[in-house]
């Protein structure tokens, strides 16, 4: 019997080991989506165009869902499923990104809505006092929960759900990233199963265009809230971003296939090393001016050269235990915000400074807007970041415990059930 050629432009699984400096880079991208977000309640002064983190993850994306659908294919000569076949693989997408994000989700709105909100304490330059017992306020974070239907259908901050200051609940910010992930993400891994030769030819096309389209229409920070005709701003990012990703994983092929000398090697850790160092500068104390696209290209560089797995730096990071930091990423993505609005009450409640008078009132909702006009020190940084990593890391051993403790009680059940047929 004769085996099938394998497609050109695919990578056979078996010389797919996993890359755990992938997850370093996830949890430092997040890491830096989190101090962005507590700099919006103080003048800023360290990350300005910190939102660039986001173009981190939609790249990922697209990279993956072409790996994906590459490995499905490889066996097919026709380099495509059928339309059954790749809607079934665009769903497995859907389910598996589900399943990780929901159940956390949940755990975060709850904190985020009922938990948070009964913990922080009252302002008393601009927020009268609580009167109400702790009771009561319970039950009425109880009915603010039922009430977030935008915070479950994960679209806060996206045209098709909005959620203001003056709600009654506490929108998770990121959320409008998830929702461009999962649609947008549906999409391409259809799209990726049914037709892959041509996504793979379309795909730099898509990227520049959209890219393209996005920098001529864009005045402010290049974010969901950005109208571009009859899109917003968060769809042009997922759709050409994704297509980047997909255009960046036939790069990887191609090095991927190579047999690198070191002379080639020491070539490709400078560059990496180029990279970092341009991103940092972009980023970092850096004008509002400087637009996303502009960083783009390095953020392409690290991913590339991350899966490649061939530069020195790369296999310093690439450590099983990298793991653990791209699982607590998750939680802190979703939690950051909601603690940085108890963090910040806390720190001014603490501290009674003048400056605290000039705080908008909603501070302790979604945030946004206004100037800010104290200063965040490195040991506000310094306190923030492991409070925020020591939450997660509890939402994630929560999680973990629900988890086996649901799957014992079904495997008990399982037990009765056969022993009661016996």
């Amino acid at each position: 019997m004769t085996q099938q050629a394998k497609p050109s432009g695919t990578i056979s699984s078996e010389k797919r080991p996993r890359v755990y400096s992938v997850e370093f880079w996830r949890f430092a991208f997040t890491i830096l989506v989190t101090l962005y977000h507590l700099e919006i309640f103080f003048q800023r002064k360290i990350m300005p165009s910190g939102t660039t983190a986001v173009e981190f993850f939609f790249i990922l994306a697209g990279f993956t869902i072409a790996m994906s659908a590459a490995r499905k294919i490889e066996n097919i000569e026709t380099r495509q499923m059928s339309t059954r076949d790749a809607h079934r693989h665009a769903l497995e997408f859907m389910k598996k990104k589900l399943s990780v994000i929901y159940p956390m989700l949940a755990v975060t709105l709850i904190l985020a809505i009922v938990v948070l909100p009964l913990v922080t304490p009252p302002i008393p330059m601009f927020q009268p006092p609580v009167t109400d017992g702790l009771w009561t306020r319970f039950l009425q974070r109880l009915g603010a929960l039922a009430n977030s239907e935008w915070e479950w259908l994960a679209m806060v901050g996206t045209p098709m759900g909005f959620n203001n200051a003056t709600s009654d609940s506490a929108p998770i910010v990121p959320l409008w990233f998830l929702t461009q992930l999962f649609i947008v993400g549906y999409m391409f891994s259809f799209l990726m199963s049914r037709k892959y030769d041509l996504m793979m030819f379309a795909a730099p096309l898509i990227a520049v265009l959209g890219y393209t389209f996005f920098v001529l229409n864009s005045e402010n920070i290049l974010d969901f809230y950005v109208k571009m005709g009859v899109f917003n701003a968060g769809t042009v990012r997922a759709i050409s971003e994704m297509a980047m990703g997909v255009s960046l994983y036939q790069l990887y092929t191609y090095l991927s296939g190579r047999n690198w000398k070191l002379l080639g090697k020491i070539l490709l850790q400078l560059l990496e090393i180029y990279a970092i160092y341009r991103f940092c500068v972009l980023t970092f104390f850096a004008d509002l001016s400087i637009d996303n696209f502009r960083r783009i290209p390095y953020i392409l560089i690290i991913i590339l050269l991350s899966f490649a797995n061939l530069t020195f730096l790369t296999k310093l990071l690439n450590r099983k235990f990298m793991e653990i930091l791209g699982k607590i990423s998750l939680p802190i993505f979703l939690i950051h915000f909601p603690l940085a609005t108890l963090y910040v009450s806390v720190l001014f409640a603490v501290r009674r400074s003048p400056e605290a008078r000039n705080l908008p009132q909603f501070i302790l909702g979604a945030g946004g807007g206004g100037i800010r006009n104290s200063q965040l020190s490195v040991g506000d940084l310094l306190l923030y970041l492991p409070f925020v990593i020591i939450v997660s890391i509890l939402m994630l051993c929560l999680h973990w415990g629900v988890r086996k403790l649901c799957a014992r009680i079904c495997n008990r059940n399982a037990e009765i059930g056969d022993q009661m047929q016996e």
